[in-house]
């Protein structure tokens, strides 16, 4: 088993997380090896956890009874329905607070498991990545709102994007919520069980993004639209800003501007 050092980071306050992490697998004559990095996690990584901590306190004492409606909406569409039409203030300061957590929670999840998959966090400094993924998941979101709300009026379809928009941030809020102990404990555990942990927690973006897929093709059955919007929306909102965003990431990492 090969270790190689790799610290990161050039913000700390006086400690620091130290973790061995497999980045490689590769079979051999006498069975299956690997290669661990040493990744030393700053404690400025203690501090955005600790503050996502407290959003959770937040939720769960303040809103609990409607972030559990929540999400049961994750799966019920019905029940996302009745909570928009229900919608009180408490509701809007509730999706709030969530969907903060949410940027956050991705900000800090894509930066720690970078080293993962072999990649160099932002800049070289984990402070830097997080606020910097956190800000551009919370921008890409509300322009895409924005977007949504003003296709509505040009195309007097007002209603659908309501609801798409507030489904949006309800899926948002979820993920947030359930991602949350998953990556709060990446950074404290080593090896392979931090490998598990990062799979999972992609696997649980993964199957929110394909049950948000299917909640707008409900919300798009439900109001009597023509299938051909659906198939527009998935080439123009989903398929043509991933591509885009993949084409970008590449751009920037050939010219070393990251690093």
């Amino acid at each position: 088993m090969k270790v190689d050092t790799h610290e990161m980071d050039t913000f700390a306050l006086h400690d620091s997380i130290q973790a061995y992490i497999p980045v490689t697998t590769f079979a051999t004559p006498d069975g299956f090896a690997g290669e661990l990095r040493q990744v030393v996690y700053p404690s400025s990584i203690t501090l955005f956890i600790i503050c996502g901590l407290a959003l959770m306190t937040v939720i769960k004492y303040n809103f609990g009874k409607n972030q559990l409606e929540a999400l049961k909406s994750f799966f019920n569409y019905h029940q996302a329905l009745r909570m928009l039409e229900e919608r009180r203030e408490s509701d809007r300061q509730a999706v709030f607070y969530s969907n903060v957590l949410f940027v956050c929670i991705t900000g800090i999840f894509v930066s720690v498991s970078l080293p993962f998959f072999g990649l160099h966090v932002l800049w070289g400094n984990y402070t830097l990545s997080i606020l910097f993924l956190s800000a551009v998941t919370a921008l890409l979101y509300i322009l895409k709102a924005l977007i949504w709300h003003a296709l509505g009026i040009v195309f007097m379809v007002q209603e659908f994007s309501k609801i798409y928009i507030y489904n949006m941030f309800l899926y948002n809020r979820n993920i947030g919520v359930v991602v949350f102990p998953l990556v709060a404990v990446i950074p404290f555990v080593a090896g392979n069980i931090a490998l598990y942990i990062v799979n999972v927690t992609i696997f649980v973006y993964i199957l929110s993004y394909l049950l948000k897929l299917w909640r707008t093709f409900q919300i798009i059955h439900g109001l009597n639209v023509s299938l051909f919007y659906f198939i527009l929306y998935l080439c123009t909102f989903e398929i043509l800003p991933l591509l885009l965003l993949i084409k970008g990431c590449k751009v920037l990492w050939e010219f070393n501007l990251f690093i």
